[in-house]
């Protein structure tokens, strides 16, 4: 558990310093390269709600189907729903 927590504690740190900024304005279709942090699957909704960093150090979050393990980087194209704590929100994200 130990171990998990340091996971856990250096992802949100490279959150929280990240200096790229925000992408796009809500709405706007975006595609980007994308670190993932983190990974944590939903009993609730019942998809994976992914937490990443992008190229340009941009903090993102978003659902998918599929989980992906912590330090996999994916290409993806989406549309931004919101920007919420220094982080962008985005919607209908596609993996390519």
């Amino acid at each position: 558990s130990a171990a998990r927590a340091q996971k856990r504690a250096t992802a949100d740190e490279r959150v929280k310093f990240a200096t790229g900024g925000l992408i796009g304005q809500p709405g706007a279709k975006v595609s980007a390269q994308v670190e993932v942090l983190g990974s944590v699957f939903s009993e609730n909704y019942g998809c994976w709600f992914i937490k990443g960093i992008t190229d340009r150090d941009q903090p993102v979050f978003f659902s998918y189907r599929e989980g992906h393990d912590a330090g996999t980087w994916l290409t993806i194209e989406g549309t931004v729903k919101a920007h919420r704590d220094n982080q962008t929100q985005l919607n209908r994200v596609r993996v390519l």
